[in-house]
């Protein structure tokens, strides 16, 4: 499994910016593989490992940053992601896209991120969908956070009102597909 060298990136400037009095307590809980990673210059648009230079990383900043709440934590990488992706055209596409157009792109940009993965949407009403993760070797609970709570912030910049978002099924817990399923008003 991999991962785009920018998710790295948003992940090393979340605790610097968020939680800059614990980034060297974090960076020093990483194995040395994955600090190795976060040292040295990240290519945005290189793919690295997904263990070192994701799955580690993150669960480190739950364990150091969020006191192990992994849908918290989770919840606020993925949202403060979208935040920073979702600038400049994107925030203005944003206004103009309905929530079923942003999320079946948003499924398509999650598997140019996570290589091989395989994420669907399905629009179940006019305030109701389903994000379905269908393939994603190693995946973690966090990391469905993560995703969950960028979805969520991305349909927020887009004007949807309170959305929010229930992981009935999961890989990480042993199902056969991860189902996010979003309501928003």
């Amino acid at each position: 499994m991999q991962v785009k060298g920018t998710a790295l990136r948003t992940t090393r400037d979340f605790v610097k910016i968020n939680f800059p009095d614990s980034y060297d307590k974090w960076l020093n809980a990483l194995t040395p593989e994955s600090k190795k990673l976060f040292t040295s210059t990240l290519d945005a648009t290189l793919w690295y490992p997904y263990k070192e230079g994701y799955s580690i990383p993150v669960s480190k900043i739950i364990e150091i940053c969020f006191n192990n709440d992994i849908k918290t934590g989770g919840d606020r990488l993925g949202s403060w992601s979208a935040e920073i992706g979702l600038k400049g055209f994107y925030k203005v596409f944003l206004l103009i896209a309905s929530p079923q157009f942003l999320l079946q792109r948003a499924s398509k940009i999650f598997t140019t991120y996570y290589e091989p993965s395989e994420i669907e949407a399905s629009i179940t009403g006019s305030t109701d969908a389903i994000l379905r993760i269908l393939r994603f070797e190693d995946i973690d609970e966090v990391i469905e956070y993560r995703i969950a709570g960028w979805i969520r912030k991305a349909l927020e910049l887009a004007n949807c009102r309170e959305p929010e978002y229930d992981i009935r099924r999961s890989l990480a817990r042993g199902d056969g597909v991860t189902e996010i399923y979003f309501h928003w008003k």
